[in-house]
């Protein structure tokens, strides 16, 4: 029934129109009865079935729940940026750190290196005086050797064996 009315009231709008006198020197504007029409929409309004009202919710509703659901969406994405950028800050922290380590380990193997240099030089010039000191000793050994075994002048005044 309210079907029927609906398409009576549209009916009458296009009566309405097909009866409006046209704008002298316009084809597509014409004079109607601005009244007549604003109550058959508000009598259509009225009459409309319940199912295209409830069609109406649920378009609305189902804008609520995409709008809503977009909204989830940016914030679950806002939040994967911050975690990715956060994990990345960390990544470039852990580069830092391992850069830092190898210079570290560098500078690590530079003065290994010079230790050993400088403990190379201190053994080699420890032994060159040792070697000096027993030269030395070699030296005096022989030279008191050489005094013991050299033949003695004879004394007259020391009796012999």
């Amino acid at each position: 029934m309210a079907q029927l009315m609906l398409e009576d009231y549209l009916e009458l709008m296009e009566d309405v129109l097909e009866k409006a006198q046209n704008i002298p020197l316009s084809s597509k504007k014409a004079l109607v009865d601005v009244e007549q029409l604003r109550d058959c929409i508000e009598k259509i309004r009225l009459n409309m079935p319940s199912e295209m009202k409830q069609a109406n919710k649920l378009v609305q509703e189902r804008k609520s729940i995409i709008d809503e659901a977009n909204k989830q969406a940016d914030m679950i994405i806002t939040r994967a940026e911050t975690r990715a950028k956060e994990m990345t800050d960390n990544s470039e922290i852990t580069k830092a750190a391992q850069a830092r380590a190898a210079e570290i380990e560098k500078q690590a193997v530079i003065k290994g290196r010079a230790l050993k240099t400088a403990t190379d030089e201190y053994i080699t010039d420890m032994l060159s005086k040792a070697e000096e000191t027993l030269s030395a000793s070699i030296t005096a050994i022989k030279r008191t050797k050489s005094t013991i075994k050299a033949p003695k002048p004879s004394n007259p005044n020391v009796p012999n064996n």
